[in-house]
């Protein structure tokens, strides 16, 4: 992405993380509490909004931007998961596998040093998704 050469392990890390969001977070807890995944992810949606909202009160600025960072980057997993079906969820971890693999890829391979380097990487990126999440 350059993310400092994107390698299996880290893949692998995000895999379990994404894996257990839905398994554990929307899979499980809709089950235990009778309600649908829809329901469940619209309340961890709305849980999370109103997280953010409160993180101006952590006050290490490094932990603040880990604490949002994290957070966001679920918030938009379970975006992309609504939209695309939490029964697809095994599917989405290998897209989303994928598309980092190829962004990091594309950059060290391809990108890296050239002209407007960052531009390229992210219309290259627009396609990409284009092509595989329609």
């Amino acid at each position: 992405m350059p993310v400092c050469g994107f390698n299996q392990e880290m893949l692998e890390g995000l895999s379990g993380f994404y894996k257990g969001l839905v398994e554990h977070g929307i899979l499980e807890r809709s089950r235990k509490k009778k309600q649908t995944t829809e329901t469940m992810i619209n309340k961890e949606l709305e849980d999370m909004g109103d997280f953010l909202r409160e993180t101006h009160r952590i006050k290490d600025q490094e932990i603040k931007d880990l604490t949002e960072a994290l957070t966001k980057h679920a918030f938009a997993y379970y975006k992309f998961v609504q939209k695309k079906g939490a029964d697809n969820y095994k599917e989405i971890i290998q897209f989303l596998n994928n598309y980092y693999f190829s962004m990091d890829n594309k950059y060290y391979s391809e990108l890296e040093g050239e002209p407007e380097a960052m531009k390229k990487l992210a219309i290259y990126l627009n396609e990409l998704a284009v092509k595989n999440t329609d």
